[in-house]
């Protein structure tokens, strides 16, 4: 059915704006946009005229990167993500042991920058609330975790401590704390009972609707091979309303035809043109590998084992010299100069080329490397939302934090910068990602953390549309609403152009339209 939105503000780009666009529900495809006389000329040959009231329209949001199938899971589990005392995590972990058939407890999320006196996590602590089953708390980074004895002794990580580095098995005095990093988080985590396919979809279902109800129609997801059999679920069940661009770790490469072919006939949902790879560990777990020191300790973070022992280096070069696209998790500032690096190696073996090289995070970026992501077309893919914990976080460890989520200077330098959350680390929620780039404000910076750094409106539209298209090859169907283009736009209740930035937070989408139909309406 062909739709007309009138009287509505419809960007179509910076400072231009149409009052209508039209599509084709059963192409999917945009096609026309126009004034008022325009609109007047045309209406007879559509179906349905929807009245905006003046309302503004902009492309559908695309998350730049997020966990959608692992982080509905993980998501639905313990939540300390507010936890701010002691007693948040004491009453939060016996109430959640109270619910029917839990053999374990995970999750959690907190973020030590919420505490509001010290709290003294360790197994002891986690025994006293919980000993009779498992116990694996993460920090919202999900690169650290706290674990009590039952989820030590099952897991079976202490009979295989050797493998281990004194960076992932933290020790005080010798004596094993319960902390856990990087690897040996994931060993614990992974000797968890995991749920059924019909679990995981029913969770992934519902974050699927709440994605779209925030105008969220398109994802890059780092996607597990587990996460594949929901995928297949949802594409069977015809319930898939997201677009997933999917990137798998570079060591499925060697499995990727068999994978494209299970997925052959629904290219156009779900692709798999890119890969994913760690380089270092996160700012919070102060395994973000830096160029100086942490302050007050001989530590400046971590090389993964796959940088160390050289499989990044191989493994990439030939998935880069056979055209897929490299998205790679980088957050401190030593492990971002190092892939700018690897970057001119590619360049000089592999030609230049349209690789469209992808540093996930870019958290802390280098002075002298600012200009190096526009001169060598790196894109960062970055979550803004985690300033939310970051900027205390930076302020307490490291030596110099202005340049932290310093995004702004890349933006204006030219280069092509995209927004996601890492969901589930944050909220899937787009407007707090604007928010907390336009005003950069967290607990203690009420006035925003190096407020100057602060990004513009546009800007944030921009990179959460277009941008995100242009990073996963798909700027000619999405992000901007031009005749041709996908019909995936959503209707606000509020113009953003004209809503404080402290208050944008809470705005909201009215309805959101992928590929031309409804999926959402507030109504």
């Amino acid at each position: 059915m062909e739709i007309l939105l009138i009287n509505a503000k419809v960007r179509i780009s910076r400072n231009n704006f149409a009052y209508c666009v039209g599509f084709d529900s059963v192409t999917g495809r945009i096609n026309f946009t126009g004034d008022k006389q325009e609109a007047e000329k045309v209406r007879t040959s559509f179906k349905e005229i929807i009245d905006c009231n003046g309302k503004l329209v902009i492309p559908s949001f695309y998350e730049g990167h997020c966990h959608f199938v692992e982080g509905a899971y993980v998501n639905s589990l313990l939540d300390l993500r507010n936890a701010a005392v002691s007693n948040d995590f004491v009453k939060s972990i016996r109430e959640y042991r109270k619910l029917p058939e839990v053999s374990f407890i995970a999750g959690g999320f907190f973020a030590e920058s919420n505490f509001k006196e010290d709290i003294d996590l360790n197994t002891e602590f986690l025994d006293s609330i919980c000993d009779d089953i498992p116990v694996v708390i993460s920090r919202f980074d999900s690169h650290a975790a706290f674990a009590n004895s039952k989820a030590i002794e099952l897991s079976g990580l202490l009979s295989k401590e050797s493998e281990f580095t004194s960076d992932e098995i933290i020790k005080s005095g010798g004596k094993f704390t319960g902390e856990l990093k990087e690897r040996a988080r994931d060993f614990v985590l992974h000797s968890l009972p995991r749920p059924d396919l019909q679990k995981r979809y029913k969770v992934a279902k519902d974050l699927m609707d709440r994605f779209n109800s925030y105008g969220i129609t398109s994802i890059s997801d780092i996607t597990l091979v587990s996460d594949l059999e929901v995928f297949k679920e949802f594409i069977n069940s015809n319930t898939l309303t997201l677009d997933v661009d999917a990137r798998l770790n570079i060591s499925e490469y060697k499995n990727i035809e068999k994978y494209k072919k299970e997925f052959e006939g629904f290219e156009n949902r779900i692709k798999f043109k890119s890969f994913k790879a760690f380089y270092d560990g996160s700012l919070s777990s102060k395994t973000a590998y830096m160029h100086s020191d942490y302050k007050g300790v001989s530590h400046n973070g971590i090389q993964t084992d796959i940088v160390l022992n050289g499989d990044f280096h191989r493994a990439c070069a030939e998935i880069d010299r056979n055209g897929y696209q490299l998205s790679v998790h980088a957050i401190g500032d030593k492990a971002v100069t190092e892939l700018l690096d690897f970057n001119e190696i590619l360049i000089r073996t592999n030609g230049a080329k349209d690789r469209r090289f992808r540093i996930e995070h870019a958290q802390h970026i280098s002075e002298s490397d600012f200009d190096r992501f526009r001169d060598l077309k790196v894109i960062a893919s970055v979550q803004p939302s985690h300033l939310f914990s970051d900027a205390k976080t930076a302020e307490l460890i490291l030596d110099d934090p202005s340049l932290e989520h310093n995004y702004n200077r890349l933006f204006n330098n030219g280069s092509k910068v995209c927004f996601g959350t890492d969901f589930p680390i944050v909220s899937e929620n787009p407007f707090e990602t604007i928010y907390f780039a336009m005003t950069r404000k967290a607990e203690g910076f009420e006035n925003g953390f190096y407020g100057d750094k602060c990004i513009s409106l546009d800007d944030c539209i921009d990179a959460y549309t277009l941008n995100n298209a242009f990073a996963s090859y798909a700027e000619n169907d999405k992000g901007k609403l031009e005749p041709g283009m996908n019909a995936d736009l959503i209707i606000l209740n509020e113009n953003l152009y004209e809503v404080n930035p402290d208050d944008i937070r809470n705005c909201s989408v009215h309805s959101t339209f992928f590929k031309g139909n409804l999926i959402y309406s507030a109504e």
